[in-house]
């Protein structure tokens, strides 16, 4: 697989907004972990109208989810609360997009993507979610993982793509939307599936940062607590 070689109409757009210098996709995730408290999930848009009957009227304002999370950091130490400022300054607070991995959903294992159409060479990563028939097609639009050696650091991801179970690399693929191209045309009916990590693209939600300092260190330090929030973007 050739990982930069099909870039889709989304990864179009990402470099023409790199290249405006209005908004940035940053290849780098915020460089400290979180800890417990973590909170974290899909939210939609649902606009509501109550009836005189009492029924209700429903409307998705949302074709899709976004996902928001609530990352607490505590007891950081100032070199740690450091590497947070800096990236948030960095981004200019809600500006820049960067890269975020949901701690309870980041990885697909032979996830369905599709079914073949006959001389379909296109298509996209994602997961199906399917309920008594009815199905929610979750797009997968950021090919990379944590580097474990480099806090902060992105590694790219090489999905496993599979045709009828079977694992392919006559495929190309763009890392910032998950968009690819098969080498050769499909016949149709084919199964696709794939496995690998992946991670979101996200802002703050915050352009204000604000930090507590509520103890210190044996060191006599001070020990460093606050919040983040983040929300997902498409």
């Amino acid at each position: 697989p050739r990982p930069h070689g099909a870039a889709g109409a989304g990864a179009a757009a990402h470099a023409g907004a790199r290249r405006a210098g209005v908004l940035m996709y940053l290849r780098k995730y915020i460089p400290a972990c979180e800890t417990f408290g973590w909170v974290g999930g899909p939210e939609f848009m649902t606009r509501i109208v109550e009836m005189r009957n009492g029924r209700e009227r429903r409307n998705a304002e949302w074709a899709n989810a976004r996902h928001r999370f609530q990352l607490p950091y505590g007891n950081l130490k100032s070199s740690d609360y450091a590497k947070i400022k800096s990236h948030h300054l960095v981004c200019r607070g809600r500006l820049h997009n960067f890269l975020y991995q949901d701690r309870l959903d980041h990885s697909a294992q032979a996830a369905v993507f599709g079914i073949a159409e006959a001389g379909q060479t296109a298509f996209q990563l994602g997961k199906t979610s399917e309920l008594d028939g009815v199905s929610y097609f979750r797009e997968v639009n950021c090919l990379y993982r944590p580097d474990p050696a480099s806090p902060g650091d992105a590694l790219e991801v090489v999905p496993v793509i599979m045709v009828d179970g079977t694992p392919i690399t006559a495929f190309s693929i763009d890392p910032d939307t998950g968009a690819g191209e098969f080498d050769s045309p499909l016949t149709g009916g084919e199964v696709l599936t794939w496995s690998g990590e992946f991670s979101i693209w996200v802002r703050y939600d915050n352009d204000h940062l604000p930090w507590s300092i509520d103890n210190r260190f044996a060191s006599g330090s001070y020990a460093i607590n606050g919040t983040v929030d983040l929300i997902e973007m498409p």
